[in-house]
């Protein structure tokens, strides 16, 4: 008989993240403290400003209904590196400011990598900084890329405990492949890390209790890669044009099909997405609750 995956709303857990989030943020400002993000915009120069704009001002609307200060710090086109760095060593510096971010892309000329570095870590609530990335192996409290995070956060919903699972991960980028997969061995899951030079790809796909994707590529998880019951989290946000010429957003998992074999299944948009964007405003608290103090 066929099964149907369970569908795990991401919005949904979000929305509950968010009540936290916003409890959280009224205790510390009734303790007198504050609750802020800065955030980093450099032009690109792209008509419209680009996505990154778009997710500001979305970005700025959700932290005002959490009672958190949004300020935003907007730099022209013609910045350059070293004019970046000195804003990011200037908003480090103040104690006034305690969480930090940058949206990206950035323009062609600026290195990200040295951006992120730049970035205190102690201030890095979307967890870029390198420190941050590399603490993770070793279990330390620091903030992990959110949507590694979320990434975790979506399967641990499901109730499936994961130690002594084997779990896979297709995709290994820096922030979101390789930090996944080493928050899953903190769990004790037995993990396999695929690239796109992986041999046998399909076979470690389809042996996995936990698969998540996150190679970047439309479609690419099909029923065929599936273990039946297997929880599939599709960390893939990929613009495609349909048959209608319409542009449109997928996920790198075949939803429909997959739908048909998966035990859980998240879907794109509307499953790790809006829980990233829940981890990040939840480290921004976390910081401003950390300033206050012990007690």
């Amino acid at each position: 008989m066929a099964t149907e995956a369970q569908i795990i709303d991401g919005k949904e857990l979000a929305r509950l993240e968010r009540e936290g989030i916003a409890d959280r943020a009224e205790a510390v400002r009734a303790a007198g403290g504050t609750v802020s993000l800065d955030a980093v915009l450099v032009d690109t120069g792209r008509a419209g400003g680009g996505g990154a704009r778009v997710y500001a001002e979305n970005q700025a609307k959700t932290c005002g209904a959490l009672g958190i200060d949004y300020n935003l710090h907007e730099l022209g086109a013609d910045t350059d590196e070293k004019s970046l760095l000195g804003v990011i060593d200037g908003l480090n510096a103040d104690r006034n400011v305690r969480a930090i971010m940058v949206h990206m892309p950035l323009p062609a000329s600026i290195d990200e990598h040295k951006i992120k570095s730049r970035i205190g870590p102690e201030k890095d609530v979307e967890g870029v900084n390198p420190a941050n990335i590399g603490n993770i192996v070793y279990g330390y409290s620091s903030f992990a890329p959110c949507t590694a995070l979320a990434t975790l956060r979506l399967i641990d919903s499901t109730g499936i405990e994961l130690r002594g699972k084997r779990a896979v991960v297709v995709g290994a980028s820096n922030t979101v492949g390789k930090p996944a997969a080493a928050l899953l061995m903190t769990r004790d899951a037995t993990v396999v890390s695929c690239n796109e030079w992986t041999e046998g790809i399909e076979e470690l796909a389809r042996s996995a209790d936990v698969l998540v994707a996150a190679a970047g590529r439309a479609g690419l998880v099909t029923p065929e890669w599936v273990k039946p019951g297997a929880a599939v989290i599709d960390v893939g946000v990929n613009r495609v044009i349909g048959a209608d010429g319409k542009g449109r957003v997928v996920g790198d998992v075949d939803f429909e099909g997959v739908r048909h074999v998966a035990g859980w299944l998240s879907p794109v948009p509307g499953g790790v997405g809006p829980m990233t964007v829940a981890v990040l405003l939840g480290n921004v608290v976390e910081v401003a609750m950390r300033s206050l103090g012990p007690g």
